[in-house]
């Protein structure tokens, strides 16, 4: 049970502390006053994704902490609790904070946990019903997990099998990949591996191609400009006026002179060492230049030979040393492929055992559903006559076949089985496509008489935001009926436009919404005895209106005697 929830800085609420208590809790209030803030808040608190707007205009952060009573005994619950360390002591206090710079914190008897947890401690406590989950029966694709909501128990077991062996199928499929897959396709894998082997082995690459490629094409790019500074070197070097004669004219003033001093012929031979040195330098030059030549022909096969290596180096790797590698690992896998036959008979008998398991778990589950969906059918048709829907009729449709041989495509966690809800709701017309035929009106009812069922049992607080959407009068009152129903089992908190569902209320609150300071803040106001029937008086019509107040006085009176004789 909700016990309290205090909300600060949440769209139009500055600070707001409501107490809620057991049993039917009904929230009104003026058109725009902002009656779904509260159910905004308790949203905040399951963990749906935060949004900046959520935070009141000018400040920095929203906050809702909710104050829970659950049950000790709740295995579920306390399983998760556990797994974060937190002890069920009775009470939970669940808090999350959220700020302008995307700041996210959720707490759990004041220790942080992830949003995750909070979202699975959320389930466990709330069930929230607004106006946009009706949208969910409306779509044919979530039918099967809504009636397994319902008839889960008995489903329990055959899921689990369904689950260890949806893992084992995974698992020899994963092996069955790694050895080239079955049949054809390992055929192709084959067949594609050799193509690659051949395609790198007919380039016939080295290690350090690419480099003295890159070397050959940056020479031939620059041969003009490359042979003039040779030549000009060369020229300096042994021309006419070149060091090469400075060098010998040096070498024979010092010849003229060594006789008179040993250190001058020393000095001589250095600049004979030089000389020579200097003349190899100039046959190098000369070598250079003479092996220097350009040729378009040979230009292009440089930068086909690039552009082959670049296409192989974008199939099989960055540079050619990693192609080479890569080349090693494809011959490895080609002879673990080659030689797979035995361990794959092995894999293809044991995955056709395991699809035939799953085969028979599939139809298990179908035939559960069948036979549970004849008892809930019952019960919820049972309901939608207590709700003004006397002719209602409802029926299940199988939109497909389990087959052996299609069942690995077909299935998932939940089976093969693809259902949708048939509905009618007059005499003598035959069920069709309830998401085709049923109104506004009869889908709010249907969504409430699902709901019933769907909690019956369960200790969680039952949160409905104007689930009278498109009904009103007689049916109103007996949808408030319903509610009240529901409410001697789960704490109901209930926001309505509807003075009929209203009066059924134990614990009646008003929204409201005032101006202070240039600010627009919204407030929550608990009603007693008096205030109630002024406030029903207000929904009929006019609480100034003496038959207004009249009349909100009998509706109240005939909800009190509802709540006394059933």
């Amino acid at each position: 049970m909700l016990e309290s929830i205090k909300i600060t800085n949440l769209a139009l609420i500055s600070k707001s502390s409501v107490q809620f208590k057991e049993g039917f809790n009904v929230l009104t209030g003026e058109t725009g006053a902002g009656k779904s803030l509260i159910v905004d808040a308790l949203l905040f608190l399951t963990g749906i994704r935060a949004d900046k707007t959520l935070i009141k205009s000018g400040e920095e952060f929203a906050r809702v902490e909710g104050v829970f009573s659950v049950d000790t005994n709740n295995h579920t619950l306390n399983d998760i609790l556990s797994s974060v360390d937190i002890e069920n002591e009775g009470t939970i206090i669940v808090s999350r904070y959220f700020s302008v710079s995307g700041k996210n914190e959720c707490r759990l008897n004041g220790e942080i946990v992830t949003l995750n947890i909070l979202r699975k401690v959320a389930s466990c406590i709330l069930d929230i019903f607004g106006q946009n989950d009706s949208q969910i029966l409306l779509d044919s694709k979530n039918h099967l997990s809504l009636l397994d909501e319902i008839i889960g128990e008995s489903l329990v077991d055959d899921k689990a099998k369904l689950s260890e062996n949806l893992d084992k199928l995974h698992g020899i499929n994963s092996q069955i990949k790694e050895l080239g897959g079955l049949d054809k396709d390992r055929e192709n894998n084959i067949k594609l591996i050799q193509f690659e082997i051949d395609e790198i082995d007919n380039a016939n690459l080295y290690d350090g191609e690419e480099e003295e490629l890159k070397s050959k094409l940056t020479v031939m790019q620059n041969s003009e400009k490359i042979y003039g500074s040779l030549n000009q070197s060369i020229e300096v070097l042994d021309g006419e006026y070149n060091v090469s004669n400075i060098l010998k004219t040096a070498i024979n003033t010092l010849s003229s002179i060594e006789q008179y001093d040993d250190n001058v012929s020393k000095e001589k031979d250095r600049i004979y060492s030089i000389k020579y040195e200097l003349d190899d330098i100039v046959s190098d030059l000369n070598s250079m230049i003479n092996n220097l030549s350009y040729s378009q022909e040979e230009l292009d096969m440089l930068q086909d030979r690039l552009s082959d290596i670049k296409d192989l180096e974008r199939k099989y790797g960055n540079t050619i040393a990693d192609i080479l590698a890569h080349k090693l690992e494809l011959e490895d896998r080609l002879d673990v492929l080659l030689n797979a036959d035995e361990k794959l008979l092995e894999l293809k008998s044991e995955k056709n055992r395991i699809l035939k398991e799953i085969f028979e778990i599939c139809t298990s589950l179908r035939n559960i559903r069948k036979a549970e969906f004849g008892a809930f059918s019952e019960r919820l048709v049972a309901e939608l006559k207590k709700l003004g829907m006397k002719n209602a009729s409802f029926a299940l449709s199988f939109e497909n076949d389990i087959d052996l041989d299609t069942i690995e495509k077909d299935v998932d966690e939940n089976g093969a089985d693809r259902i949708e809800f048939l509905f009618s709701a007059n005499l003598g017309v035959e069920p069709r496509s309830l998401t085709k035929i049923i109104s506004g009106g009869e889908i709010s009812r249907f969504m409430l008489a699902f709901k019933s069922l769907q909690t019956c049992g369960q200790a969680k607080t039952c949160i409905f935001d104007e689930i009278d959407t498109g009904i009103g009068g007689e049916i109103g009152r007996v949808v408030g009926q319903k509610i009240c129903e529901i409410s001697r089992n789960n704490q109901v908190i209930c926001i309505t436009h509807l003075a009929q569902i209203a009066s059924f209320g134990d614990h009646n609150l008003k929204i409201e919404k005032t101006e202070d300071s240039g600010s627009t803040i919204t407030r929550v106001k608990p009603l007693d005895v008096e205030e109630k029937v002024y406030e029903i008086a207000r929904m009929i019509g006019d609480s100034a209106n003496d038959t207004a107040i009249s009349h909100a006085k009998e509706i109240i009176a005939q909800a009190n005697k509802f709540k006394v004789l059933n």
